[in-house]
């Protein structure tokens, strides 16, 4: 009687109760529409994750706070567990509690960190092997290609030398130019038409 005899005499006081009411309320929806975005964003990290390294990882039961035989985080970021009686119970990583998402991201970051070193090292040797291939088949290239570039300079030169060496041969073909008759002198070609002998008789006459 008394405290309804109070609200009665103080209403301004209820009504700022039922503010801060509704207050919480809204702000306690937010906090849950936070950790229900932040467990799919870290089940999604841990599934990228789980990803890379392509194993199953082991969890303790304790890390998932309920007594079981084994449980494990599988693929897609799903947790497996096999109750005590052997039963088989899987649920995605993001629809458990956020206590027991910490926790299990918490159980198996040491075994991903060591199965992503690992890959990282294997990887690693696979890229410097391609290296020392990749270099040695550059090599291979240049030395391919200078031999081409040898090839064309001495075909180019090859039709220089055959022209120089058909010069001789060419002006060696040339007929020969016949040397002209040679003429006779006009001594050479008088002829003498008389007899010595008429040459005799008129000598003694004229003596």
């Amino acid at each position: 009687m008394a405290q309804e005899q109070q609200e009665k005499e103080n209403p301004v006081g209820f009504v700022d109760s039922l503010r801060e009411i509704q207050g919480e309320y809204i702000m306690l929806g937010e906090l849950y529409e936070k950790e229900k975005s932040y467990g799919q964003k870290l089940s999604e990290l841990m599934r990228t994750l789980q990803f890379e390294v392509d194993s199953t990882i082991p969890i303790r039961p304790a890390a998932i706070g309920q007594a079981c035989r084994a449980a494990y985080l599988v693929s897609e970021a799903v947790v497996v567990v096999f109750d005590m009686n052997g039963g088989m119970t899987s649920k995605p990583l993001y629809t458990m509690p956020p206590n027991v998402i910490i926790s299990i991201i918490e159980e198996c970051t040491p075994e991903l960190r060591r199965l992503i070193s690992e890959k990282r090292v294997v990887e690693s040797g696979k890229v410097k092997s391609m290296e020392r291939v990749l270099k040695e088949l550059k090599k291979a290239q240049a030395t391919f290609k200078q031999m081409k570039r040898d090839e064309l300079e001495a075909d180019e030169e090859e039709p220089k030398e055959e022209i120089i060496r058909a010069r001789p041969e060419e002006q060696g073909r040339k007929e020969p130019v016949e040397a002209p008759a040679p003429q006779r002198s006009q001594r050479d070609s008088f002829a003498f038409r008389g007899s010595f002998g008429n040459k005799q008789e008129l000598s003694t006459i004229s003596s």
